[in-house]
């Protein structure tokens, strides 16, 4: 089941309790209940209860976590602005883990949100009471005695562990990966220092094509290559997730984030948006004040992926919520993890996948599930309507393929439990075949988008590759781990077979359990959740 609540309404900062607004999104992640407490001049409680079902913590595997951030509005402010935590670190001086399942609270340095994960080896529910954070309120130039709104926002996130792996398949997929000179050898990346580009033995290297990028580097030491642990979102952009992002922006950022600007129509990849439904995307205007007011988004269908995205919708989703976007050598990374690759593979780790039609069962609210057999690897590709549901060619919901029965490959899971990193929606990260591109350095965002409504991060470069494939009937080909056929794109228009996903690299000190540290994993089994993801 995927569903996902976030919780806020109006409170006086010195008055402790309100009653929250509650929405859904993937998995059932809960946060409800929250509320704000005084501490002293500069700083509040805030607290709140929060769950999700289908969590896990191995040892010497990986997790999956909860990344939870804030945004508040001031009775005598127009703009929503990010809350900054105080303290750092696991469970800092201040912060409570509250009652019921065992967890952590993760703040990274930069304190713009903060993980929520199992603080033991297990798997299942994950519920907690009376989990307590410190905000910051001064950082917002606000006082004890100021009325304001204030909302709480996850995402569910998956640990993907430091350690060596390979990019490349061997296989037959187009500008794949390589070791030069043998097309057929995959590239071992065994740390995070530049990686040299070119036809000496030893080098990476990749096929020229259209669009495969420059064959050029270095790939310098900054640019986030996968080694290096990192959390990526379970999930792709839901279309619930994007109307709350776009609740919480003013006016002009709506106009540059969503084309659906005509009372009643819904998002599409044209001006003003459509009056029915495209591809499957119901996000959807349904109040306009008039200038210079917010609009207000509604989505009949919240866990559906969201597709009608451009690159640069993406990296302001990323920035606003205090991520950062994926390159396409942690995209391999998420995918196989430290297993070597199987030629021409998809994200569950083989070559067979299942056929292009799949049946619906049920409404979809969230419950729906797939009957077609996913045997051979679960995936949404082949631009093939959907019988039952709402029927249609599109995207669907967020991992509709896993069962409490499903295996890695009839989920379409990732090593890590990563869910639909083939097909669905192509995947949008940064590539590494432009030298403007190889000038990010994995800096993430800080809560705060330009006034025009873009992502403001220095560095962010505006120059992709699609990964991953889509619903589309474009070739199976283009679903394959390592398939480069648009490897290296500067693309700022929206077609409904964009998604997004975005990362963050993880801090200091949270790798494997029992080690306090986030040394190098071991092996010791497939990091997929059994009982469903």
């Amino acid at each position: 089941m995927n569903r996902q609540r976030t919780g806020g309404s109006h409170i006086a900062l010195g008055l402790g309790l309100f009653a929250a607004a509650s929405f859904t999104w993937a998995n059932n992640l809960q946060i409800t209940n929250v509320a704000v407490s005084g501490r002293d001049n500069s700083t509040a409680f805030v607290s709140f209860d929060i769950s999700w079902e289908n969590s896990w913590r191995f040892t010497n595997i990986n997790h999956d976590a909860a990344w939870v951030f804030f945004k508040v509005l001031a009775d005598d402010r127009t703009e929503w602005e990010p809350v900054l935590l105080e303290g750092t670190g696991i469970n800092p001086t201040g912060y409570s883990t509250g009652s019921g399942t065992s967890i952590e609270i993760i703040v990274p340095p930069d304190r713009v949100g903060l993980l929520i994960r199992r603080a033991t080896e297990g798997a299942g529910t994950t519920a907690v009471q009376n989990v307590r954070a410190v905000w910051n309120f001064a950082s917002n130039s606000l006082a004890k005695s100021d009325r304001v709104k204030l909302q709480a926002f996850g995402v569910e996130m998956v640990y993907v562990a430091e350690g060596p792996f390979k990019v490349g398949s061997g296989g037959g997929g187009v500008s794949e990966l390589y070791t030069y000179p043998n097309p057929n050898q995959p590239y071992v990346i065994s740390n995070e220092a530049a990686i040299i580009v070119g036809t000496n033995t030893g080098n990476l290297y990749y096929a020229s094509s259209a669009a495969g990028g420059d064959r050029q580097g270095p790939i310098p030491d900054d640019f986030p290559k996968g080694y290096a642990a990192f959390y990526c979102m379970k999930y792709e952009i839901t279309q619930g997730q994007y109307a709350d992002f776009l609740n919480t922006l003013t006016r002009a950022q709506q106009e540059a984030r969503c084309t659906a600007t005509n009372l009643n129509y819904y998002m599409s990849a044209t001006a003003g948006g459509s009056a029915a439904i495209q591809s499957r995307n119901t996000v959807r205007l349904t109040e306009d004040p008039g200038s210079p007011y917010p609009r207000v988004y509604t989505t009949a269908r919240r866990d559906r992926a969201c597709g009608h995205l451009s690159y640069h919708d993406g990296l302001a989703f990323a920035d606003w919520a205090g991520l950062r976007p994926m390159t396409e050598l942690e995209f391999e990374k998420a995918c196989r993890g430290p297993q070597d690759p199987v030629p021409d593979e998809y994200a569950w780790g083989t070559s067979t996948i299942m056929g292009t039609s799949r049946t619906l069962s049920g409404q979809e609210n969230g419950t729906e599930t797939i009957t077609t057999d996913t045997s051979s690897g679960g995936c949404n590709y082949g631009g093939t309507a959907h019988s039952g549901g709402d029927g249609g060619q599109g995207p669907l919901r967020v991992g509709i393929f896993a069962t409490p029965t499903s295996s890695r490959v009839s989920a379409g899971a990732s090593y890590w439990g990563i869910m639909e990193l083939s097909g669905n929606l192509y995947e949008l990260t940064v590539s590494i075949g432009n030298s403007t591109a190889r000038g990010f350095t994995g800096a993430h965002g800080d809560g705060r988008l330009s006034v025009a409504g873009a992502s403001n991060v220095t560095g962010w470069p505006g120059l992709t590759a699609f990964r991953g494939g889509a619903f589309s009937g474009e070739s199976v080909r283009h679903c394959r781990v390592s398939d480069r056929n648009y490897g290296n794109f500067n693309i700022s228009i929206r077609f409904p077979t964009y998604g997004f996903r975005a990362g963050r690299p993880a801090p200091g000190g949270v790798g494997r359990c029992g080690t306090g540290g986030g040394g190098r994993f071991r092996v010791r089994e497939p990091a997929f959740n059994r009982s469903g993801v």
